[in-house]
């Protein structure tokens, strides 16, 4: 059974997500953990450490859940271990073939899930930072290779010392806005006179973070600064420091790859030129869209970080030349495209047939994925003449849609917008049939379940050519925990979700899930995961670029039975246009909670389709259900939705709000005719006996008049109501002896009255003929 409930204005959609969110994913406010820091912030493949996790509600921590291969459990022999809020220590051994690159972990305890805290891969050696580096006097020794994790407080800089060699380069980066921390890092690279030798700021591709390669022309001491570029500073203001021999790559070349295949890539950076090709093994799982990936420089010993993309389709990479006169790369219409604009003002070309009425997509990524470089497309028809332009929107590149009105040759244009090029600049072109279909983004990256109770999120869609209804669902979950039927009803864009848990689902765990969206477009099967990467920016200080590997890493968890659960009687309401229905919504209290439960629609505006009222009443104190109508006036929308109440109960200072499971709204006609048999013949003077037919709305029982509409001349039908109640009725069609002729559009028109509305009804069309 599909269900929905409307989806707001954007801005108020944004409020009602925010909202949502909080009471998804910390139902038991000051139970829920939470993960502030981690020490250290890295771990290299193949090796065991101890990770102190800092935070809050960390007592009786059961699991370290983390997106790469690895074991873990409770660091042994730490003096209570375990029964501090705020932090807690697991033994970490990570895989040896585990990926390099910017992956995520949560912390479970029996009071559910925490938020995903971002976390590294790394083959360089880590050390702390002392935080008393903070003049160039006091700067911190290192010894490149090596990593450091730190903080930046305000009004203050970090300061750290090290020597090179004469012809020695070295790469410096800071991963702070790649692993979700406020800091917005800037680095100058000093002489030991604090004499600057180069700087940097927001290095491009990288999200925010500055990076560095840098060949010393003579041997000596140098100092390497770090601040926040508005001096800002504090607890969230966590870095990670990497000074090296890695390459300063963005993207792989060729950025995407096929699902199955083994793919060779080389590299796109500021410092590539020594970077080793690596042979990746492509998963053919048609879950995995993003693989991390990692290089180093010949001979080199630390390792840069980049992120493949995994599609279906073959992915072809540009041949230079390919951007003037009849240079170009010729390709089927269809493959993906990957090329590189190697100089400054490159236009790379790329030539296809394509035949009349055919619909492509021709989307560009660059910087969602990593690359600085930032896209115009042109397409060209056969004739030179421009046929379509997109350029960048937001921080996504552009994309055409385009229908080709004739079979031809057609040529799309590739450049930056600026004009821009060099070793950075890859680029790849997602090139696909235009076919209906949506997206989805859940509001939330983790949910906790209360143990025989409810939460909820909101799901919103993009929809392109679509406008149907789109069921939502949780899938993975584990025994115990039900994801109620819901659906983003027909020309809305979002809906409250609700899930379900009993009251014995197992607790301490961080269960992976993910939300899909299925519709049934055109007669054919479609499917989209639910993106949480809206949700990662939040919890990430609004980081400009999550992981992409992260992107529908859901997590689940079970929470500590509530004050209150909430359920509905029955779960789905069939009524319709100026009918109304009645679902009771029961609840079960804790002892002691006997006060009056206040219950709302939720969100509070526009969180049923238009036209739908529920006449809201609380449930009394200690009673244990209420009936609550539903109502729906002359414009309301057909169609399956679901709309969500709430209950909130308060008691002393304390408030519990819970949420009722999605109940199903489902708006049909208020009854539908039909006559049988389909054909009847008759004699003149002669009579033939039928049956009337009414498929009811359970919200209407009344009587219904008839009056049949185009029967033959000479022909009668001797009915006239259909009595309140009656779901069929037999009567005689009469042919009297002047009776002649076919007719093939007899119907049947019927009409009710329900208080000041006009209830109407036309059945299909049958043949009735006088022989």
């Amino acid at each position: 059974m599909l269900a929905n409930s409307r989806c707001l204005r954007s801005s108020a959609l944004t409020c009602a997500v925010a909202l949502l969110t909080l009471l998804a994913s910390d139902h038991a406010s000051g139970q829920t953990p939470a993960i502030t820091a981690t020490e250290p912030q890295a771990i290299a493949p193949g090796s065991t450490v101890d990770v102190l996790i800092r935070g809050g509600n960390l007592t009786g921590a059961t699991q370290l859940w983390s997106s790469f291969s690895t074991k873990s459990s409770l660091t042994p022999d730490v003096a209570e271990n375990g029964t501090k809020d705020d932090q807690v220590m697991f033994r970490v051994s990570v895989a040896a073939d585990a990926a390099l690159g910017v992956h995520g972990m949560r912390i479970a305890t029996d009071k559910g899930v925490s938020a995903m805290r971002l976390f590294v891969l790394d083959d360089l050696a880590t050390v702390a930072n002392p935080n008393t580096n903070k003049t160039i006097e006091t700067a911190h020794r290192l010894t490149p290779p090596v990593a450091v994790d730190g903080v930046v407080d305000a009004l203050s800089r970090n300061y750290f010392h090290f020597r090179a060699q004469a012809g020695q380069q070295l790469s410096m980066e800071v991963l702070a806005r790649r692993i979700g921390s406020a800091l917005d890092p800037l680095i100058r690279l000093l002489d030991t006179s604090g004499r600057e030798i180069t700087y940097s700021d927001d290095a491009a591709g990288l999200g925010g973070d500055p990076q560095i390669s840098h060949t010393f022309q003579e041997a000596g001491e140098y100092v390497l600064e770090l601040r926040d570029i508005r001096y800002q500073g504090g607890g969230n203001y966590n870095y990670r420091l990497r000074i090296g021999d890695f390459p300063c790559i963005n993207v792989p070349y060729p950025m995407g790859a096929k699902r199955g295949t083994e793919a060779t890539l080389s590299f796109a950076g500021t410092s590539v030129d020594q970077a080793e090709e690596v042979k990746v093994a492509v998963p053919d799982n048609p879950l995995v869209n993003w693989v991390n990936v990692s290089a180093k420089r010949t001979g080199g010993s630390s390792s840069g970080f980049a992120t493949l993309s995994v599609s279906s389709a073959d992915e072809l990479q540009e041949t230079e030349p390919n951007d003037s006169g009849d240079e170009v790369t010729s390709v089927p219409l269809g493959a993906q495209l990957n090329g590189r604009l190697e100089k400054t003002g490159d236009v790379d070309r790329f030539r296809f047939s394509a035949t009349k009425d055919q619909q492509f997509t021709f989307a560009a990524i660059t910087r969602q994925q990593g690359s600085p470089a930032d896209l115009l497309l042109r397409l060209y028809n056969a004739d030179g003449a421009k046929v379509a332009e997109a350029e960048d929107a937001g921080v996504l590149d552009g994309v055409i849609r385009y229908k080709f009105p004739a079979d031809g040759e057609y040529t799309l244009h590739v450049e930056d917008l600026y004009r821009r090029g060099g070793d950075p600049f890859a680029y790849r072109i997602e090139v696909k049939p235009t076919k209906p279909g949506f997206r989805l983004a859940a509001s939330t990256d983790h949910l906790n379940i209360p143990a025989g109770g409810t939460a909820m999120l909101t799901v919103t869609s993009s929809r392109t050519n679509y406008n149907g209804p789109i069921a939502v669902w949780l899938v993975d979950l584990p025994d115990g925990v039900t994801s109620m039927p819901t659906v983003i009803g027909t020309g809305l864009n979002g809906v409250v979700f609700t899930v379900q848990s009993a009251r014995d689902a197992p607790t301490g765990g961080a269960m992976p899930a993910r939300i899909i969206g299925t519709a049934t477009i055109g007669g054919e099967d479609f499917q989209a995961n639910a993106s949480i990467t809206a949700a990662l920016k939040v919890v990430g200080n609004g980081m400009p670029l999550p992981p992409p590997v992260l992107e529908t890493a859901v997590a689940v968890g079970i929470a500590p039975t509530p004050a209150i659960s909430l359920r509905a009687e029955p779960s789905v309401l069939i009524f319709g246009r100026d009918l109304s229905a009645t679902v009771k919504v029961i609840a079960e209290r804790q002892d002691g909670w006997d006060e009056e439960i206040a219950l709302a629609v939720t969100p509070e505006k526009n969180g049923l389709p238009g036209g739908i009222t529920a006449a809201l009443k609380p449930i009394p104190r200690g009673a244990g259900e209420v009936e609550i109508v539903f109502s729906a006036n002359d414009t309301a929308p057909m169609g399956e939705f679901t709309g969500v109440l709430t209950g909130t109960i308060k008691k002393d200072k304390a408030t519990v709000t819970q949420a009722v499971p999605g109940i199903g709204l489902t708006l049909q006609r208020p009854f539908t005719l039909r006559i049988a048999p389909k054909d009847g013949k008759l004699a003149k003077n002669s009579e033939k006996a039928a049956r009337l037919m009414v498929e009811r709305n359970p919200a209407f029982k009344g009587a219904i008049k008839v009056n049949f509409q185009n029967l033959p001349k000479g022909v009668t039908a001797e009915i006239a109501e259909i009595p309140a109640g009656r779901n069929e009725i037999a009567f005689k069609l009469k042919a009297s002896a002047e009776a002649e002729g076919t007719a093939t559009n007899v119907t049947v028109k019927g009409d009710a009255t329900l208080g000041k509305a006009t209830l109407t009804a036309t059945s299909p069309a049958v043949s009735v003929a006088v022989e």
